[in-house]
């Protein structure tokens, strides 16, 4: 049964983090039933918001990942750190009219084959380990062959595993391609890249604590540094479990708060017109996306430097512009200061790892 202690306003947008001599007391709502303003204060609160997958035209993310959380948190003043990297699942299934369903490599885990329009088996060609090769790898892999085609996708044979039920291993794959007329056993998977996991978020310390006293963040929204520059598979699962039930024992116990970062980096925000969401998302795709380099990323964010107006509309999708243009901001921002290749951050004009410049964070908080 429900918590009687516990109440979910459904239709009710969080627009702004209320701040009070330094401390954040609570959050600014929206009913979007009437255009109603509300105020709701608490001695903590939590940001639980997720990912921000809607920034980018392909995401196995849901339609309400639009980085809501990040940018509140950073508007309120709070720091935002790692927001250059983004991970692109390689294997997303790619359809007309079906959503970029999430393929598990645990598909190619069970033998299965990545292969090009032209039929050939091409994951050896850029790695030793094939088709097991890491997520960023195969990803980058894929959208090479993918332009050497003019393709829209590759696509996945699952037609050589033998001594494997895929309907009892893979039920909710095999369900899902089922419904959209492919049969894994006889049939391959057309599959493309698509943005999938944030390692940025708001930075928290190890017990969910942000850089403004009584604001906590876990799970996607949250930096707190478990993934590095490139999450491994399930770890999303451990940060989320670990980090909610630290969050709950931090509150419970005294109130004390770490000192926010004196090399956080200040970012001034002006106002202008917030595009639509296929603006950003396009915008996002071809600049911020599996492969990025200077000259695309510095237009993206003459673009997107005027993508952060103030919104009086009570609905839904005009603040999530808004969010998104704050965040799209932010990933680019950072992505074209890191000059190197790193994790799920590839530049095209800094093709490798540089420990001596960057072997370290970058943390962002607003400037006026």
């Amino acid at each position: 049964a429900a918590d009687p202690s516990i109440l979910i306003l459904d239709h009710t947008l969080a627009t702004q983090l209320i701040v009070e001599r330094g401390r954040v007391v609570g959050v600014a709502a929206i009913n979007l039933n009437d255009g109603s303003r509300e105020e709701y204060r608490a001695p903590h609160t939590v940001l639980a918001t997720g990912g921000a997958g809607q920034l980018f035209s392909h995401t196995t993310n849901p339609a309400v990942a639009t980085g809501d959380g990040i940018a509140l948190a950073f508007e309120a003043g709070a720091e935002i750190a790692d927001v250059e990297f983004y991970q692109f699942h390689p294997t997303a299934l790619r359809m007309p009219g079906a959503p970029p369903f999430l393929i598990s490599e645990a598909v190619r885990g069970e033998g299965a084959t990545l292969r090009n329009a032209a039929g050939e088996a091409f994951m050896n060609r850029y790695d030793p380990l094939g088709d097991l090769a890491p997520r960023d790898v195969v990803a980058r892999a894929i959208v090479s062959e993918m332009h050497a085609a003019g393709s829209d996708d590759v696509v996945l044979d699952c037609t050589g595993i033998n001594g494997v039920d895929l309907q009892a291993r893979f039920p909710g794959i095999w369900t899902f391609c089922h419904e959209a007329g492919i049969d894994m056993r006889t049939q391959p998977i057309p599959v493309a890249p698509a943005a999938h996991y944030f390692m940025g978020g708001v930075r928290t310390d190890l017990f969910g604590r942000t850089s403004l006293r009584g604001l906590y963040a876990c799970g996607e929204a949250a930096c707190t540094g478990v993934h590095g520059a490139n999450r491994l598979a399930s770890n999303s699962l451990m940060e989320t479990v670990v980090f909610g039930k630290r969050v709950v024992e931090d509150i419970a116990a005294a109130d004390t708060w770490p000192a926010p970062l004196a090399a956080a980096e200040s970012i001034p925000f002006r106002d202008g017109a917030a595009p639509s969401h296929e603006a950003v998302q396009a915008l996002m795709w071809t600049t911020a996306g599996i492969e990025r380099d200077g000259a695309g990323m510095r237009k993206g964010l003459a673009l997107a430097a005027n993508w952060d107006a103030a919104t009086t509309s009570p609905t839904r999708h005009a603040h999530e512009r808004r969010q998104m243009a704050i965040v799209s901001r932010l990933v680019l921002h950072a992505a074209l200061a890191r000059e190197e290749s790193r994790g799920a951050h590839y530049r095209a004009d800094f093709p490798h790892t540089d420990d001596k410049h960057w072997h370290r964070r970058q943390v962002f908080r607003r400037g006026e």
